[in-house]
């Protein structure tokens, strides 16, 4: 089994400082629990999940 991917919420850039500080915190704390969590409980929980690409990406 591999590592599931963390996906980061776009745009992540924005002018208040405090904006792109909690962010930054929230995507921090969701990688350290996907490292920190066993393997086990990561596949049940990733099991079958889907990352569909965002509106703006095209497929080539």
């Amino acid at each position: 089994m591999s590592l599931p991917i963390v996906v980061v919420p776009h745009p992540l850039g924005d002018r208040d400082e405090e904006v792109i500080r909690q962010r930054g915190v929230a995507i921090a704390q969701e990688c350290v629990r996907i490292l920190t969590t066993p393997m086990d409980a990561l596949a049940l929980e990733f099991e079958g999940k889907q990352h569909p690409l965002p509106r703006g990406v095209m497929p080539r």
